[in-house]
C-alpha cells in the first residue's frame, strides 16, 4: 500500500467514499501550514527539501543522500587559529546544508525533510515516529494515515487538523484533544460524533454546540457528509471556519452577559533568569546577563508571542503561527471567555444543509487563542502549555520548565531562543533540533552536547563549526583535534563570543551564515 491509498482509506472512513485523489487537494492541505523549501543541490542539481526557511539566499545546499560521511577532511592548523573569521575561512569548504534529511529506520520518503523512524511520507517535514503521512508538519508519537496535520502527536486518520492530540477520524479539527468522529470543530475535547461546534466538552452526538438523539445526528451527519464530500469534489477545497462574517448583534449581546474567571498572569522571572544563567555558564563557562537583556537577538528566528484582544475586551497572548493568524479578530477569545461561549446553540432543523450550517456558524464561531492542560506553574506572556513550570513568551510548551523566546519547545528545560528544540536543555538559539545539551547556534543535529555552530550533526561531543557529520568528539570543522587543542581554540572563541555579546547583546554570525564572505 502507498501513500495514495492510504489516503483513500481515511478519506472513505470520514466521508464513506472517497473521489478525489491526494494530489487534487495538495494546496487545500497545505494551507496553514510551513512547506518544506525547496532548493537546488550544488553537487547535482537535484531538489533539496528542507524544513526551515532561515537559510539565507546564495547558501550552498545539498541532498542528505549526496553527503559523504566517512569523508576524511585535510587537517585544520590549529596554530593559525587566532579568532571566529580565521575558523570560517579554514571550514568553508565544508559548510553545506543538508535537505532531505531522513534517519532512523525510515523508508519511501518523498519530497520530505528531518524524518526519523517513518514510513511512507510525502511533501512533510519534522516527522517522527509516524507513516503514511502527507502535507504534514511536525507529526509525532505514533501519528498515521494524516493529511495536512500540523504539530498533532498521535492521531489517526485525520484529514486537516492542526494543534490536535489523540484524534481518530477527524476532519478539519483545531486546537483539540482526545476526540473521535469529529467534522470542523475547534477547541473540543473529550468529544465523540461531533460537528460544527466549538468550546465543547464530553459530548456525543452535537451539532452546533447542541447534543441531540443519536438517531436524528446520525441522520443529519449522513446528508452533512455527502454535501461536505460533494463540496470538496467540486472544489478541491473545504470552507475554511476561520473566513467568518463579522458577529452578529445578538451573539454580541449574549456575550456581552458572561462573567468569566479573571485569568491571573504575575508570575516570579527568578527560576527563568536563573535557567538563563545555568545555560550561559554551561555553554560559554560564565553568566551573560539576564535573558530580557537579550530580547531582540533571542527573537531573530522565532515567531514571537504577541497579543490580541479578545471578544470582551481583554488582553490575551497567542503563537502567531500556523491558523492562529487567520482567525478573526473579532472572534478571539482566552480560556476562560471560551468555556462561557461553550454554552451558545445555533438552531437545528431537519431541512438544514450544509450551506446553511455554515450560514448559522457565525454565531458560535468563537476561537481560543490560548490553552492550559495539567498542572501548569509560573506561566507568563504565554500561550499553549500543557505540564509546563515556568515559561516567558513561549508559543507552546509541552512537559517544559523554565525557557524563554521560544516558538515551539517539546520536553525541554533551560532552552532559549529557539523556534523547535525537542527533549533538549541548558541550550540558546537551536533549531529543528532534537535531544541537545548545552548547546549554542545548532540547527537540524540530534543527541548532541557541549557543541556550537553545527549542522546535520549527529552524536557529538564538544564540536564546533561542524557540517554534516556523526560520532565525532573534540572536532572543529569535522576533523578531531584532541581534547587540549580543542580546549584552547574553544577558549579563543568564547572568548570573542562573550565580550561580543555583553557589550552589543547580539551577534552578527550565526549558524545561518557562516558562509558569507
Amino acid at each position: 500500500m502507498d501513500i495514495n491509498d492510504a489516503f483513500q482509506i481515511t478519506f472513505k472512513l470520514i466521508f464513506g467514499e472517497c473521489n478525489v485523489t491526494l494530489d487534487e487537494l495538495t494546496n487545500y492541505l497545505s494551507r496553514w501550514h510551513y512547506p518544506p523549501v525547496k532548493k537546488k543541490s550544488s553537487i547535482s542539481g537535484k531538489d533539496v527539501l528542507l524544513s526551515s526557511w532561515l537559510y539565507r539566499d546564495g547558501a550552498k545546499f545539498i541532498s542528505q543522500d549526496e553527503i559523504d560521511f566517512d569523508k576524511k577532511y585535510g587537517p585544520i592548523d590549529v596554530n593559525k587559529i587566532k579568532d571566529i573569521d580565521s575558523i570560517t575561512e579554514a571550514i568553508r569548504d565544508r559548510i553545506g546544508y543538508a535537505g532531505n534529511k531522513i534517519f532512523g529506520n525510515s523508508s519511501h520518503i518523498d519530497e520530505s525533510d528531518n524524518c526519523t523512524d517513518c514510513n511512507y511520507v510525502s511533501k512533510s517535514h519534522n516527522i517522527f515516529s509516524a507513516k503514511y503521512v502527507s502535507n504534514s508538519i511536525y507529526l509525532r508519537h505514533g501519528s498515521e494515515y494524516a493529511f495536512g496535520a500540523s504539530f498533532s502527536p498521535g492521531c489517526k486518520y485525520v484529514i486537516n487538523v492542526s494543534y490536535a492530540d489523540n484524534l481518530t477520524r477527524c476532519f478539519e479539527t483545531y486546537m483539540s484533544a482526545n476526540n473521535s468522529d469529529l467534522f470542523f470543530c475547534y477547541s473540543c475535547n473529550g468529544c465523540m460524533h461531533t460537528m460544527f461546534s466549538f468550546n465543547q466538552r464530553s459530548k456525543r452526538y452535537c451539532i452546533g454546540n447542541n447534543e441531540l438523539p443519536k438517531d436524528k445526528y446520525m441522520e443529519l451527519r449522513k446528508k452533512l457528509l455527502d454535501e461536505s464530500r460533494e463540496y470538496i469534489e467540486k472544489n478541491k477545497e473545504f470552507y475554511s471556519m476561520f473566513r467568518t462574517a463579522p458577529l452578529d448583534e445578538k451573539t454580541m449581546e449574549s456575550l456581552a452577559l458572561m462573567h468569566p474567571e479573571k485569568i491571573e498572569e504575575a508570575g516570579d522571572l527568578k527560576p527563568i533568569n536563573s535557567a538563563f544563567e545555568s545555560a550561559s555558564k554551561s555553554i560559554f563557562g560564565e553568566s551573560i546577563g539576564l535573558p530580557e537583556e537579550y530580547e531582540k537577538y533571542l527573537c531573530e528566528r522565532i515567531k514571537k508571542v504577541r497579543t490580541a484582544k479578545t471578544v470582551l475586551g481583554k488582553e490575551v497572548y497567542y503563537n502567531p503561527v500556523y491558523f492562529f493568524e487567520e482567525i478573526p479578530k473579532d472572534r478571539i477569545a482566552n480560556r476562560k471567555e471560551a468555556e462561557e461561549a461553550a454554552k451558545l446553540r445555533i438552531a437545528i432543523e431537519d431541512s438544514d444543509g450544509l450551506a446553511k450550517i455554515m450560514e448559522k456558524m457565525g454565531s458560535i464561531a468563537i476561537f481560543p487563542v490560548n490553552a492550559w492542560d495539567g498542572d501548569n506553574k509560573n506561566i507568563m506572556k504565554s500561550a499553549v502549555i500543557d505540564h509546563g513550570t515556568g515559561a516567558y513568551y513561549i508559543g507552546d510548551l509541552m512537559f517544559g520548565k523554565n525557557c524563554a523566546y521560544c516558538t515551539l519547545a517539546v520536553d525541554t528545560e533551560a532552552v532559549f531562543g529557539s523556534f523547535r528544540a525537542s527533549y533538549s536543555k541548558f541550550c540558546i538559539r537551536c533549531e529543528s533540533s532534537v535531544n541537545l545539551t548545552a548547546c549554542f547556534e545548532c540547527d537540524s543535529c540530534t543527541n548532541c552536547a557541549n557543541s556550537m555552530f553545527c549542522h546535520n550533526c549527529e552524536n557529538m561531543d564538544n564540536c564546533m563549526f561542524c557540517f554534516n557529520t556523526k560520532s565525532k568528539r573534540y572536532a572543529i570543522g569535522n576533523v578531531e583535534v584532541g581534547r587540549d587543542e580543542y580546549m584552547r581554540v574553544k577558549k579563543i572563541v568564547i572568548d570573542k563570543l562573550v565580550e561580543k555579546l555583553k557589550i552589543d547583546k547580539r551577534l552578527k554570525i550565526d549558524i545561518y551564515n557562516l558562509e558569507r564572505k
